[in-house]
């Protein structure tokens, strides 16, 4: 594999835990707010695997962000970058 290939796989891999760490965070959040009386073991399952597959969205998102800001960068310096003038 290509150093850039690699990358951008450890960049997807980062982006996904810090997603599945941000739905886990939330969870948590949830079963703090909401009443032990409205809690079921089925709504707080349904809730867990919930808030994860709103982590892994986020994770993609962030991904995509991420390529989007490199992408920018490189266009920024490919526009800043001095041209070399011809001496005779």
């Amino acid at each position: 594999m290509s150093p850039s290939v690699i990358k951008y796989v450890v960049l997807f891999v980062l982006s996904e835990v810090a997603g599945v760490l941000i739905g886990e965070q939330f969870f948590r959040l949830y079963l703090r707010v909401v009443p032990p009386m409205a809690l079921s073991s089925f709504n707080t399952d349904a809730a867990h695997v919930t808030h994860y597959l709103y982590g892994v969205g986020v994770g993609v998102v962030l991904f995509i962000w991420t390529i989007l800001g490199a992408m920018v960068d490189r266009l920024v310096r490919l526009a800043t970058k001095p041209k070399a003038s011809a001496t005779t």
